[in-house]
């Protein structure tokens, strides 16, 4: 009868250590942006491509095309939002004359994301021709906030 007194605390003690803190809620995975890259899609080649790759040297039939790739997973109530936002200031040479500032602005709802963790999101929009682009991620939604940003060029001939 001894036996059996001395395994019950040591049996609930088990299960109270498996079962872990009362009220505990496991943590869910931290989302982020890991990276942003640009390239061309190619309407000739019907392709993407690098962007020294485009078949026309001068910016013609092509659009650019970004990738933001996201790391974590989420499967909450409410969708989480992805917005890009692409710009240039405006600017000046001599073999292109003046250009515009210009700016471009896309949002994409991301419901539920990868089970592996590596999410790659597309985003297609005009190409213009600019020395200095900036581009911005910016994901939110469910308490979360996380921000990227990729400083390049739209390079053309000139």
């Amino acid at each position: 009868m001894t036996t059996r007194f001395h395994l019950r605390p040591l049996s609930m003690g088990l299960v109270l250590f498996l079962a872990g803190p009362a009220g505990s809620v496991s943590a869910a995975p931290k989302v982020t942006i890991s990276d942003i890259q640009a390239q061309v899609y190619d309407r000739q080649q019907g392709a993407v491509v690098a962007m020294d790759a485009a078949s026309d040297p001068y910016g013609m039939n092509v659009d650019a095309f970004i990738v933001v790739k996201i790391q974590g997973t989420h499967e909450g109530d409410a969708p989480l939002k992805l917005k890009l936002l692409v710009s240039a200031p405006k600017e000046s040479s001599e073999a292109a004359g003046d250009r515009p500032a210009w700016k471009v602005t896309q949002t994409r709802d991301l419901a539920v994301l990868t089970e592996n963790g590596v999410t790659q999101v597309p985003f297609i929009l005009p190409y213009h021709c600019a020395s200095t682009v900036k581009v911005t991620a910016t994901l939110t939604g469910g308490g979360l906030k996380a921000s990227k940003t990729l400083d390049t060029s739209f390079p053309c001939a000139e």
